[in-house]
């Protein structure tokens, strides 16, 4: 999920930059603030969840997404792809697949957190990430039934799901249907929607029929759905429905392609233009508010110059990289969301991530 280029240049950043001009305190009515935790590449107990829920609830946050699927790990519990805490292997309170050995959260283990975060007033938004980032979903396909494997070969291509199969939909609608009980009435569910391969592409119809149709399913069972900005094309905006939340994280992709990156920015929309559309957002730029877990990002030096980043030029209007150009000031943005990613390399036990990870979520939920 999501590239971070950023990262590597944040020890010139410490010694070679002055600060530049701060910020003026703008946007003060921008209240929703949040964490986006991936708990695919990297596996989090109900305990450690838990309390992540609890310092969102102290720091004033209204929700914790939990990106639970992505290339490297299906993590939750689904039915329809075999992967059942029945013909699991247990290990304490944990449940591993016995083909893939990977741990994955049951759905009793989910809806405690859906539980939980409620008495606290944090909001659990489970994320079932398609139609890219699917590797996991596949395998999980290829191997649980003849059935799944055959519709394995209509429905995906390169390790994604394809659009242009009719059973696409409905096979997505069955496994976001195994969640949607577990939710409170209006709650959101996230769809994910990020770095699909047809992202060069200035309209996209068939993205547009999915999006609505996973929609109009969650509305039908009293749900709200948010997603990710990359699939949302300028071209196409008038007839994505307006009723989706949409989380912010880049413009361009942060692919190492310039030119990829350039013909993003001219087909995507900006996070101001979905707001003028009449979409509601969620500023998760990956510059301010990704934190990922490997070693370089914990070095002292380089917590501090984040921490004094953010204080000084950062607000929620702020949303493609460092540019204080075309301000998200709009209403409809409603805040913000800090996020921690695994580096895949699950260099850090779950411990430590707490652990290491406090400063930031401490400076952004006091910003």
């Amino acid at each position: 999920m999501h590239r971070w280029y950023h990262w590597l240049l944040m020890g010139l950043l410490v010694t070679g930059l002055g600060w530049g001009p701060s910020l003026p305190a703008q946007a003060a009515s921008h209240q929703t603030k949040g964490l986006i935790l991936d708990a695919a590449r990297q596996y989090y107990s109900v305990a450690s969840l838990k309390r992540l829920i609890t310092t969102v609830h102290r720091g004033g946050g209204t929700f914790l997404q939990l990106h639970l699927t992505d290339d490297s790990r299906f993590g939750v519990e689904n039915a329809r792809l075999g992967q059942t805490v029945a013909a699991a292997r247990k290990r304490g309170d944990v449940y591993y697949n016995r083909r893939t050995g990977l741990a994955f959260l049951s759905k009793h283990q989910l809806r405690s957190l859906v539980v939980y975060g409620h008495q606290r007033k944090v909001e659990v938004i489970p994320e079932i990430d398609t139609p890219g980032h699917t590797r996991a979903l596949i395998k999980l396909m290829k191997t649980s039934s003849a059935a799944n494997r055959q519709l394995a070969a209509t429905i995906t291509h390169q390790n994604e799901l394809t659009l242009h199969a009719k059973q696409t939909l409905p096979f997505v609608k069955s496994l976001l249907g195994e969640y949607t009980g577990l939710l409170y009435r209006g709650q959101h569910l996230a769809i994910g929607g990020d770095e699909y391969s047809a992202s060069t592409q200035a309209t996209q119809p068939t993205t547009v029929s999915y999006t609505n149709g996973l929609n109009r399913y969650l509305r039908g069972k009293g749900l709200k759905t948010t997603m990710w900005n990359d699939g949302l094309m300028k071209a196409d905006l008038r007839r994505i429905d307006h009723n989706i939340r949409v989380v912010y994280w880049s413009y361009d992709g942060e692919t190492g392609n310039s030119q990829t990156a350039k013909a993003h920015r001219q087909i995507r929309a900006t996070l101001p233009e979905l707001n003028r559309a009449g979409f509601q957002t969620l500023n998760a730029n990956f510059w301010y508010l990704y934190v990922i877990t490997r070693p370089a990002t914990f070095k002292a030096a380089n917590v501090r110059y984040w921490q004094n980043d953010l204080k000084r030029h950062w607000t929620p209007t702020v949303w493609d990289k460092t540019s204080h150009q075309n301000l998200a000031t709009s209403k409809r943005n409603l805040g913000s969301a800090i996020s921690i990613w695994g580096d895949g390399k699950k260099t850090y036990s779950q411990q430590q991530v707490l652990a290491k990870t406090k400063p930031f979520l401490d400076t952004y939920f006091k910003q």
